[in-house]
């Protein structure tokens, strides 16, 4: 059946392209030093966060909370020097628990060059909280007191200083800020996500919610961050990198950004995930916050362009960019491709016919594409959760309880139904177990190969199952297909444990988020 032979010389190939294309890594460039020091004032920004806790502590999208927040947010930047008038977007939120009204408050800090100046700059900062949740004000605090300092200074670039609602719904401020903006040039946007809220060190968030990451901008903050002797958190290694370009899952501002293929990147105080709240954000988080965020921008403001967000990895401080990831995943998928080739040819040479038994495997596929659909109906009947904005919804907004039982039950029950009305079709038995095993083989690398083309780090995850399927159509004891069923399902698993860190949620319960947010179209 399989060609032991020639799958060993597949991979011994793929692993001498492997170690040529590590050694392409290169250093990420940063962004050129400005020439003047940060000069942020930490207590003017301690005195706004107060003030913000003082008039909305809780600012859950639609409440009052939030109304009190952008009129106070109105007020601040209307007293920025040199800035244009206050503007206001008022829109809706289609979300889990119904539709909410909210609006994003905004001003321009224009340069004396007019029409004929650079790409502007986005400057945003997330003013909503989770219902029930208080904190998260110093993003608001280093916004404003970010905008008032590059009011008074000389800028190559103008500036839109943004405050967004309704971030915990899909980001949804930001994605209509985004979309209402994609006609004008920018160069890059900067999300301040309650970067002093929690103690430990500035965390970047750069990825997107389309697999792609903006690594040139993490890149030029690592490098601000140093030169405002700021602390910053550990960088997250290989595998965590990949997983959230296997499955996105980000709650930051900067994917509305990426999606457009903007640059995009949010200065937060924790690990990438839901907001925690807190007690007031102290001086010194707020001056290292400040001065990062001011650093950079003074950084960005004098360069040219900023590279697109793109599916690159950082490993031990060095980029494998992202033409170089696509060709390394292709090798890990080289020997499946070449034994599905052979066994192609050496079928079509014995005169074997392939159709019928492809056509059985797709038979196979309708009761799952039929509980995917009952699912994603029940979804939009209001059964089980829908998107946030046409985004994955936060966690707290997807419950596992009795209607989440009951659409679980309907959509395996329509599942079983399904089978029963296609099995004679896709349990085809008048030919040798071999052609139907490499019926399974060549079905198995097209679906690799379609992977690699749209999304090649959700291919990671599918790779071992793939190897582990192949090498079992030469298992000769029960055994043997356990173990490759155990090597098949660590990659899911991995990635499950992965999401559950992201939610701040335990393995069951992550496994019933991924699986509802997929089924409702949350994931596209």
């Amino acid at each position: 059946m399989l060609n032991g032979r020639l799958y060993r010389l597949s991979w011994l190939v793929a692993a001498l392209a492997l170690l040529v294309a590590l050694l392409t890594l290169e250093s990420p460039a940063g962004g050129p030093e400005p020439a003047l020091p940060p000069a942020f004032d930490a207590l003017a920004a301690r005195s706004i966060a107060a003030n913000l806790a003082e008039v909305a502590p809780e600012r859950a999208p639609g409440t009052p909370g939030d109304a009190l927040s952008a009129n106070w947010m109105a007020e601040q930047l209307g007293e920025v020097p040199g800035a244009t008038a206050v503007r206001r977007q008022r829109f809706s939120v289609v979300t889990p628990t119904g539709r909410i009204v909210t609006e994003n408050v905004y001003a321009a800090l224009p340069t004396e060059l007019g029409e004929s100046a650079p790409p502007a700059l986005v400057i945003s900062a997330p003013r909503d909280t989770p219902p029930g949740l208080r904190g998260g004000e110093s993003g608001s605090a280093v916004l404003v007191q970010l905008a008032r300092s590059l009011g008074t200074v000389a800028r190559n670039r103008p500036v839109l200083i943004v405050s967004t609602g309704a971030s915990t719904q899909g980001n949804a401020g930001a994605r209509w800020f985004a979309n209402r903006f994609s006609g004008t040039p920018i160069i890059a946007a900067l999300s301040l996500d309650d970067p002093a809220g929690v103690p430990g060190g500035i965390h970047l968030w750069d990825d997107g919610q389309n697999g792609r990451r903006a690594l040139a901008m993490a890149a030029a903050a690592e490098q601000a961050a140093r030169r405002a002797d700021a602390p910053l958190a550990a960088e997250p290694g290989p595998f965590a990198q990949m997983a959230a370009m296997a499955l996105p899952q980000t709650s930051g501002d900067q994917a509305a950004y990426i999606a457009l293929g903007i640059p995009g990147l949010s200065l937060a105080s924790r690990p990438e995930g839901p907001a925690v709240g807190g007690t007031l954000a102290t001086e010194d988080a707020l001056g290292d916050a400040g001065r990062t965020a001011e650093t950079l921008v003074a950084s960005l403001d004098l360069v040219d362009s900023v590279p697109s967000p793109a599916a690159g990895v950082i490993i031990n401080g060095r980029e494998l960019r992202p033409v170089m990831s696509r060709i390394v995943i292709l090798l890990l998928a080289l020997p499946i491709l070449v034994a599905a080739l052979d066994l192609a040819v050496r079928l079509q040479r014995a005169g074997v016919r392939l159709l019928p038994f492809m056509s059985a495997l797709m038979w196979r596929l309708v009761p799952v594409m039929t509980a995917l659909l009952v699912g994603h109906l029940l979804a939009a009947a209001g059964m089980i959760a829908g998107p946030a904005g046409g985004w994955p919804p936060l966690a707290d907004q997807v419950p596992f309880d009795l209607p989440a039982i009951v659409a679980i039950a309907l959509s395996v029950g329509a599942a079983v139904l399904a089978w029963l009305l296609v099995r004679h079709r896709a349990t085809r038995r008048d030919a040798e177990v071999a052609s139907r095993a490499a019926a399974g083989v060549i079905a198995l690398a097209a679906v690799c190969l379609l992977l690699w083309l749209t999304s090649p780090f959700a291919l990671l995850v599918a790779l071992p199952a793939a190897h582990a399927a192949l090498v079992a159509t030469r298992a000769t004891r029960p055994w043997q297909v356990v173990g490759l069923a155990v090597a098949a399902a660590i990659p899911a698993v991995l990635l499950v444990w992965w999401a559950s860190g992201r939610i701040d949620r335990g393995f069951p319960y992550s496994t019933w988020y991924l699986m509802e947010t997929t089924v409702s179209g949350a994931r596209g």
